[in-house]
């Protein structure tokens, strides 16, 4: 009889994962107060975004190996604690350097949370849905950037900032609950017993950049498009809920993206059509004039390579392998979300076009073709799928 795994811990890491998206959006939502209150330029802005993922960079391996060592569920909880302190500090803020300090701080406990969902996930749902359970985990991203806008959006136009970030802390203590509901991975081959499992540096590489690459294009819209509605004439409050639309339809979709792949398309296919998809959204906003189907179209094409490539990356790696694996995975996408916000701010201040955001966002899109293609050659040559 084949085992079936339960539902209840792909719900719990699905809302733990959303709580740290939540915490990420809120700088963006804050950021027009932000630049009138002290005095920020847009590059800065994209900076605080990118800050908060910085840490990844350097912390996804180290956090992996130590999940393995310690457990999934002592990690989580300890992160919890340094996303509230990162939180509070950024709320009392009186400058960019403790501002961008406390999006830092925030950020260690951030980036671990959503590495180890990933890779835990991974762990209790490996297998023939993989590409479901991941999408459906996926699914937190737009959730919880999308409530971010929705909720925190009026906020900040009545309240400014430092109230929007405060109450970006609450659901911290629903997520430090939530950790006793995440359930047990599957027995593993302890590390050092029996042959080293081996995947090949680029492998690695190819996965980390394809990654890096995609989440960079999903932060730069996150970052950048309700201030191109606003420079269209909109509202700050309207120009949130209009962008929300791309995180809406996002969450809708994604999960039915994990089933196209595992039994239609192809996780390939999902991952290609995906990209075209992406592309060519980002290039018809402006145009539009940001028409509701292109933001439409915008969160499908997002929607479709995520499962896809985590359920690649994870059925390549050996099961003893995936801390290490899923720590540079994870690494990827935080260098992407750090660097891809910086320079979209760059392009706006130095151009003055509020519409260069979103020509970047297409561009990565562009990028990403010949990385994916390197990810699944070398994912064929060493893996023999």
């Amino acid at each position: 009889m084949t085992h079936r795994p339960p539902l209840t811990p792909l719900f719990a890491l699905l809302l733990i994962r959303g709580i740290a998206s939540f915490q990420l959006q809120a700088a963006a939502v804050a950021a027009p107060s932000l630049i009138r209150d002290l005095q920020l330029s847009y590059a800065q802005v994209g900076l605080a975004m990118g800050a908060f993922l910085l840490p990844g960079i350097f912390l996804t391996v180290p956090a992996g190996l130590m999940a393995r060592r310690f457990g999934d569920r002592p990690m989580l909880r300890g992160a919890f604690g340094l996303l509230a302190l990162g939180i509070a500090l950024s709320a009392m803020a009186e400058g960019f350097a403790m501002l961008l300090a406390g999006r830092l701080l925030a950020g260690v406990g951030g980036v671990t949370i959503l590495m180890l969902v990933i890779k835990m996930t991974a762990d209790r749902y490996a297998g023939p849905l993989l590409s479901t359970a991941t999408s459906t985990v996926i699914v937190s991203w737009p959730l919880g950037t999308g409530l971010a806008l929705v909720l925190l959006g009026p906020v900040e136009a009545a309240y400014g900032w430092q109230v929007v970030l405060w109450l970006s802390a609450l659901p911290v203590v629903a997520g430090l609950g939530l950790t006793w509901l995440v359930g047990q991975a599957a027995a593993v081959p302890a590390a050092g017993s029996g042959p080293p499992a081996k995947v090949g540096v680029g492998f690695v590489a190819g996965a980390a950049l394809s990654w890096g690459t995609y989440n960079g294009s999903i932060v730069v819209m996150a970052t950048f498009l309700p201030a191109l509605f606003i420079a269209l004439g909109m509202a700050a409050e309207a120009a949130a809920s209009r962008s929300s639309i791309v995180l809406w339809s996002f969450a809708v979709v994604v999960p039915f993206c994990g089933f196209l792949a595992d039994r239609v398309i192809g996780r390939t296919g999902a991952v290609v059509v995906g990209m075209g998809l992406t592309a060519a959204a980002f290039l018809l906003v402006m145009p539009t004039g940001g028409a509701a189907w292109v933001l439409i179209l915008l969160g499908i094409g997002l929607a479709l390579p995520p499962g896809a490539l985590t359920a690649q990356v994870g059925d390549a790696t050996p099961p003893a392998a995936r801390a290490l694996v899923f720590g540079w995975y994870a690494a990827g996408s935080y260098c992407g979300m750090t660097s891809a916000p910086w320079i979209a701010g760059r392009l706006r201040d130095m151009s003055g076009d509020p519409n260069a955001p979103m020509l970047w966002g297409a561009g990565l899109m562009l990028l990403l073709v010949p990385l994916y293609g390197w990810f699944r050659w070398e994912a064929r040559r060493k893996r023999g799928l």
